[in-house]
């Protein structure tokens, strides 16, 4: 069975960088070592025939552009680690792992589409990476291989840990955040709507749509809050909402993952 191994690179190098001691250029280097040590854990333990890390495009992406606000309040990549990319990512060529990027296309996104067509064609997909967008693929189909690795914690996040976290099933987590918003991508939903009473409305309504279409139901100021941001509610569950369907331009070929001495 061809098995598809997908590093989410900024995720997994900031994460990296951020715990490694002192600054500068010496934790650049600390921090390309502790990846390039954890890409080679990685490949040991799941053994893949293939294998990419994404990342997002240097141009802005739609998210961006339709939402000025997207990701504002996020701390900003420090200028030695920004030039080290390029470097990062030789390195990790080096290491057996290609990478991948597309102008104006998230990393997420990149990851999202790559899974789904693995999985498509009954291969097995491991995505390595914290990002709790990534929980909305879980599962894609009936039977999926489909892996979703924490490297930090060596542990898999599952369709039950999602229900766990957030109280709704995987499929619903978009419809989920978008009446709680999406703090980490600094994206608002419905203004005073919590996770406990998004929880209790996903689990009797099921979706955002049947939500608003039983909204006289609800009554009172929930539905008046619910009303007055719809707008918003629709467009942070589109924001988001992962791409699957991407012509990205390549083929799995190109990802041939062939395993170096680091």
């Amino acid at each position: 069975m061809k098995h598809l191994l997908l590093i989410d690179g900024l995720n997994l190098i900031r994460r990296v960088h951020a715990a490694v001691p002192g600054d500068g250029v010496a934790a650049v280097n600390g921090a390309m070592d502790s990846c390039l040590h954890s890409l080679k854990r990685i490949g040991k333990q799941f053994k893949p025939t293939h294998g990419v890390c994404c990342f997002d495009g240097p141009e802005l992406s739609w998210r961006h552009l339709d939402y000025p606000e997207y990701k504002a309040g996020r701390k900003p990549m420090a200028d030695e680690l920004r030039d080290a990319l390029p470097d990062f990512r030789q390195r990790f060529a080096d290491a057996g792992l290609a990478s991948l990027a597309i102008a104006t296309v998230e990393a997420d996104d990149l990851a999202a589409t790559l899974s789904t067509k693995m999985l498509q064609v009954g291969g097995r997909v491991t995505l390595v990476s914290t990002d709790k967008g990534y929980c909305q693929l879980l599962p894609l189909a009936e039977g999926d291989q489909l892996c979703l690795w924490d490297a930090f914690n060596r542990r898999a996040m599952d369709q039950q840990g999602v229900l766990d976290k957030f109280g709704v099933e995987p499929g619903q987590l978009t419809d989920y955040w978008g009446l709680t918003g999406d703090s980490t991508n600094e994206i608002k939903g419905v203004d005073g709507v919590g996770a406990k009473t998004a929880q209790r409305l996903i689990s009797e309504y099921g979706s955002l749509d049947e939500i608003y279409a039983n909204i006289e139901q609800i009554g009172g100021k929930l539905a008046e809050k619910l009303v007055r941001d719809k707008k918003q509610a629709y467009l942070c569950k589109r924001l988001v909402s992962l791409a699957k369907d991407l012509d990205l331009g390549c083929r799995l070929s190109d990802f041939r993952y062939v395993p170096a001495d680091l």
